[in-house]
C-alpha cells in the first residue's frame, strides 16, 4: 500500500521499510487501476513492510480491501535479509480470474491515477470511519 493511501485508509502513517515476498507476484486487476498480489511459484514481489499497525488500523484496512482479499500471515524478507512474519493482502482464490497478466506499474499509477484514487480513498474514510 502506498504511503498516501495508508495514511488515509488507516488514519495515520506507520513505520515502514522495503520488503520482498517470495512465491507471489503483483498484477493489475481487470477493470481496475490498482493491483493484487497472487501466488506465483519462483517469483518475488517487492513491497513495503508496515510496522506497528494496531487493531483499529487493521480493521480499517480490512474494510477497505473488502471481500477481494484475504489476509494471511506470510514470511517476507527485509532489506537487511531478515525473515519476518507479516500480514499480506492476497487476492482470494475465488477472485483470481480478475488478475491480468499485466504487471502493475507504480510510476504509471502515480502519474495517471493517484489523485482520483486518493479522492476515492478519502470518500471511503468519511463513509466508514
Amino acid at each position: 500500500m502506498l504511503p498516501e493511501v495508508m495514511e488515509i485508509v488507516a488514519g495515520r502513517l506507520f513505520a515502514r521499510s522495503p520488503a520482498r515476498l517470495r512465491g507471489y507476484r503483483r498484477r493489475l486487476l481487470r477493470g481496475a487501476v490498482y493491483p493484487a498480489v497472487v501466488p506465483a511459484a519462483g517469483e518475488t514481489t517487492a513491497g513495503v513492510l508496515w510496522e506497528g499497525l494496531d487493531r483499529a488500523a487493521l480493521a480499517r484496512i480490512d474494510r477497505f480491501e473488502d471481500e477481494l482479499y484475504e489476509r494471511p500471515r506470510l514470511r517476507v524478507e527485509t532489506a537487511s535479509g531478515e525473515e519476518r512474519a507479516a500480514f499480506v493482502y492476497v487476492l482470494r482464490p475465488e477472485q483470481r480470474a480478475l488478475a491480468t497478466d499485466a504487471a502493475w506499474d507504480e510510476a504509471d499509477f502515480r502519474a495517471r491515477h493517484l489523485d482520483d484514487y486518493l479522492a476515492a480513498c478519502r470518500a471511503f474514510a468519511r463513509e466508514r470511519p
